[in-house]
């Protein structure tokens, strides 16, 4: 099980990637790729890396399943505390038609929030099953060499 303070390194950990991602789509041509990094990828990155620094000892099923939903959800967060502000700043600038759809969203706030939690949710799924196989594989080929 998961404890309190591995807890905590994971929610940190998520929102420090989501915010790298949040900056990467500023680039328009790069938005897509961002997303899907953020949908998908997290998770296995964050297994991944906990493994590596021995924060876990084991990746099984039922960890990957709880880490890919909390760093889903918490990348989901750190993506939109980066890419909302500084879309909607870049846009009242420089008036780029790639970020439009930022102001509309800002003018009608009582969107954004339930739309930012629907996301959330949605990348919580996503990365739940992207950890998911991540464990399975990782089981599958990880005890080969031992």
């Amino acid at each position: 099980m998961i404890d309190k303070s591995l807890t905590k390194i994971i929610v940190i950990t998520s929102l420090i990637s989501g915010a790298v991602l949040g900056v990467i789509p500023l680039i328009p041509a790069f938005i897509w790729i961002a997303f899907l990094l953020l949908m998908f990828f997290i998770a296995p990155f964050i297994l991944i890396y906990m493994k590596r620094l021995n924060l876990i000892k084991t990746i099984d099923i039922e960890n990957s399943l709880i880490i890919g939903a909390i760093s889903g959800f918490s990348a989901c967060f750190g993506f939109a505390l980066i890419y909302f502000p500084i879309a909607f700043i870049l846009q009242l600038i420089f008036k780029v038609q790639s970020f439009i759809w930022i102001k509309v969203i800002f003018v009608n706030f009582g969107f954004l929030i339930p739309m930012i939690i629907f996301t959330a949710l949605l990348c919580a799924l996503f990365n739940t099953f992207s950890a998911f196989i991540t464990a399975y594989f990782y089981s599958y080929f990880g005890n080969k060499g031992n």
